[in-house]
């Protein structure tokens, strides 16, 4: 089983996430890095899941929209991966 910390983060989602990180530094952003630390706040949060959903065409069900998926970049990459990867599967 893979942890968390292990998941390789794409990059356009990297792309998409870093506009909303200040505190980010200019390399690759890692699964284990901590959002809040990276200076993603609530008002980020919402721009976050609008371009989240309309880059992926996913939408991001209120059940997961929660402390937990927001924690770090891997725990977000991972609940848009699943949706990402279900859709596809639809289509």
């Amino acid at each position: 089983m893979t942890s968390l910390d292990e998941i390789e983060i794409p990059l356009p989602f990297q792309e998409l996430l870093r506009p909303h990180l200040p505190y980010a530094g200019a390399g690759p952003l890692t699964a284990g890095e901590d959002l809040a630390a990276l200076g993603l706040d609530s008002m980020a949060v919402v721009q976050v899941l609008a371009e989240v959903e309309a880059e992926f065409g996913v939408e991001l069900p209120d059940e997961i929209l929660d402390e937990a998926t927001f924690a770090t970049v891997g725990s977000l990459w991972a609940a848009v991966s699943a949706l990402v990867g279900s859709g596809a599967d639809a289509a």
